[in-house]
């Protein structure tokens, strides 16, 4: 909810395409510069205890945010600087989210933990942003800002309350950052596969993921279609992604696959073509469910097999490797989209995109071959990754 409101609010203050790139860019640039870092924190410290101050934090920046929105007071720079700080917030909790996941519910069942929790983030995706167009439309966009800042409290509880076991594998020792992190980065380099899934991981996210941050410019200023329309085509992007991580958990029970993570990075990229030259909604929509199954079904799968591939003593350093280069350069992307939408229009600046992704993406599996053949049943277990 909270997404679709700002960037419609975004919009109305500035008219400009380029600057939703900039709050994009703002809201993910922390992960870019704080992920390594992050990740350490996850194998040193309580990582419940740092989600829950990730949470609180996130919790504080969306309560001011509508506040300032009620006050009528609101300009760019605080939208900016808030979105800063709440990636900010993020990006420090990230890495400790995702590596607590084979720690609840074992390394067996990491692939469908991953695809549920897909599920249920797009299940989010489907109702927040028609619940935001409908609000935004009614009352103004503070009201999806308090929502979210109620929301917070109950992540909070669940981490509070949840059983969650010791894990083991956390390093507690004299090293210092730098050498925690320098472990991390010297088993990434000697492993080819895991080293070229976090490289491959970068791709869409810079050239293709700019959709979601050009929305509201399709909504607006190609199909016309306002605030609740806004709703619509993420909602619509949110059912197929839905869909796409139900599939995974039912049809893929073991998690990662090569072939479905490369597979599904061809059709995404189709998908955003097909939605850039679209000027019917209803196309759009389908579109959109398209791209958003097919993202689903690539981040699924790449995510599972670097879980799998990850020893647990390196596991939070590792993912924050993936974080930064699934997560991390995303304002990388949006700022380019951004800045290329307002010179050649954003249907135009998508196409380009996918264009470069398929390139980057060749040039990838060219490269290492063996991603074809990456598998989360062939990774279980190896011993010195209990």
């Amino acid at each position: 909810m909270q997404t679709t409101a700002l960037g419609w609010l975004v919009l109305a203050l500035t008219n400009s395409p380029a600057l939703l790139g900039v709050v994009s860019a703002a809201s993910t640039a922390p992960v870019l510069l704080l992920s390594l870092y992050a990740g350490v924190l996850a194998d040193r410290i309580d990582r419940r205890k740092l989600l829950s101050g990730s949470q609180i934090a996130q919790a504080l920046f969306a309560a001011l945010l509508a506040v300032l929105t009620m006050a009528h007071v609101i300009v760019f720079w605080q939208i900016a600087l808030l979105a800063l700080l709440a990636g900010t917030a993020q990006a420090l909790g990230s890495p400790a989210f995702q590596a607590i996941v084979p720690a609840l519910v074992g390394r067996e069942a990491v692939g469908n933990a991953i695809a549920l929790n897909s599920a249920q983030f797009n299940l989010s995706r489907v109702i927040g942003p028609v619940v935001a167009g409908v609000l935004v439309g009614l009352v103004g966009e503070a009201t999806s800002f308090w929502l979210n800042a109620v929301s917070f409290g109950a992540v909070v509880y669940v981490l509070t309350t949840v059983r969650m076991p010791s894990d083991a594998a956390l390093e507690r020792v004299e090293q210092s950052v730098w050498g925690h992190l320098v472990d991390g980065l010297d088993y990434v380099r000697g492993r080819r596969e895991l080293l070229f899934l976090l490289v491959l991981a970068a791709v869409p996210t810079i050239f293709l993921l700019p959709y979601l941050t050009l929305l509201p410019v399709f909504a607006r200023n190609v199909l016309s279609i306002g605030a609740p329309g806004l709703g619509l085509l993420t909602a619509a992007m949110g059912t197929g992604a839905l869909l796409g991580a139900l599939a995974v958990a039912i049809l893929r029970p073991g998690g990662g696959d090569g072939r479905l993570m490369l597979g599904g990075l061809l059709v995404m990229g189709l998908g955003v073509v097909a939605f850039a030259m679209s000027r019917s909604t209803a196309l759009s929509c389908l579109a959109l469910a398209v791209t958003g199954a097919a993202q689903v079904w690539y981040f699924t799968s790449a995510n599972t097999l670097v879980q799998l591939l990850s020893p647990g003593r390196l596991r939070g350093r590792i993912l924050s490797l993936y974080v930064l280069t699934s997560f991390g350069v995303m304002p990388i992307g949006s700022l380019g989209a951004g800045t290329l939408a307002q010179l050649i229009g954003a249907p135009t600046t998508l196409i380009v995109g996918a264009g470069i992704a398929a390139v980057g993406a060749t040039a990838t599996i060219v490269a290492c071959p063996q991603l074809w053949s990456l598998h989360g049943s062939v990774l279980l277990p190896r011993p010195e990754q209990a």
